[in-house]
């Protein structure tokens, strides 16, 4: 009884470790994917999540939170954002600025990133959405992340 036990424990916790392994966390896929520390992950996630939440009219960002629950964490680990960048996502409800986008750059820096690293997270982050909430969902995002980064 007791090796049936503990060979039905072992299968269990593998199967549990393949699932974790397939199910990583959007701070471990953009850790891993783009060869940076989990601070700097969760906090260049956070920047864009924030970033999205100032752009897009609530309803919208709401279905995002919704597919990402852990954004509502991440946002708190974003640096603050300078005052041009804020007041450019404020536009951005309006339809969106590419100073807006651009403007993540300085909290990437404050994260010991280069500007050119928020074109990185970008289409991760993105990718990230569309698994979790379905093509609409990640379409939100691209609508004033990705047109706008170009």
């Amino acid at each position: 009884m007791k090796k049936v036990l503990v060979a039905s424990l072992v299968v269990f916790g593998l199967a549990a470790l393949g699932l974790a392994a397939d199910d990583a966390t959007l701070v471990q896929t953009l850790a891993s994917k783009l060869n940076v520390t989990p601070d700097q992950a969760a906090g260049g996630a956070g920047a864009i999540f924030n970033y999205a939440k100032s752009s897009l009219p609530s309803n919208e960002y709401a279905k995002v939170e919704g597919a990402v629950p852990e954004a509502a964490e991440l946002t708190k680990k974003a640096p603050a954002a300078d005052a041009a960048t804020s007041a450019a996502g404020a536009l951005g409800k309006a339809g969106g600025t590419a100073a807006g986008v651009a403007g993540l750059g300085s909290s990437f820096q404050k994260l010991g990133l280069s500007s050119d690293m928020v074109g990185k997270f970008v289409p991760v982050v993105v990718d990230y959405v569309d698994q979790k909430g379905g093509s609409e969902v990640g379409g939100l995002l691209k609508k004033v992340l990705v047109s706008e980064s170009k």
